[in-house]
C-alpha cells in the first residue's frame, strides 16, 4: 500500500521543489531547453524518494493501480490510505525544508489525490 501512496508524496514534493523559495541545498534542480523547444527538468532527490519519483513519472498508471486495488479495500483501509498519503507528503516536504504553508499544501494535494483515486470524493 505504501508503494502506491509514494507517488502522491513525490508529486507534492516535486511541485514544492520547484517553488521560488525552495531550499538551496536540496533538491538541486536544473532545467535545460533543447533547440527543438523541448524542456528537460532534472531534480536530485534523496535515494529514499527514487521509487516515488519513478512512479510519479507515469501518474496515470499509478492512479490506475490504486483504483484497481481500491475495489478490494475496506472503507477503513481507504481512509487509512488517505491519512498515510497526507502524512507521507507532509513528512517529505518537511525533509526538504519547506515552510509550514508548503507542508500543509503538500498534504492537501496528496489527500485530495488519494481520495479521488480511491473514490472517496
Amino acid at each position: 500500500m505504501t508503494k502506491l501512496l509514494l507517488p502522491f508524496a513525490a508529486l507534492a514534493v516535486l511541485t514544492l521543489a520547484a517553488c521560488d523559495n525552495a531550499p538551496t541545498n536540496e533538491p538541486a534542480a536544473t532545467v535545460q531547453t533543447e533547440p527543438n523547444g523541448t524542456t528537460t527538468v532534472q531534480i536530485e532527490v534523496p535515494d529514499a524518494l527514487a521509487p516515488a519519483v519513478e512512479a510519479a513519472a507515469n501518474p496515470q498508471r499509478t492512479f490506475d493501480d490504486l483504483r484497481n486495488q481500491a475495489g478490494a479495500m475496506t472503507d477503513q483501509a481507504k481512509r487509512d490510505a488517505v491519512v498515510n498519503a497526507r502524512r507521507a507528503a507532509e513528512a517529505a516536504a518537511r525533509a526538504l525544508g519547506q515552510t509550514e504553508a508548503e507542508i500543509t499544501q503538500a498534504g492537501d494535494v496528496a489527500e485530495r489525490s488519494a481520495q479521488d483515486a480511491l473514490g472517496l470524493r
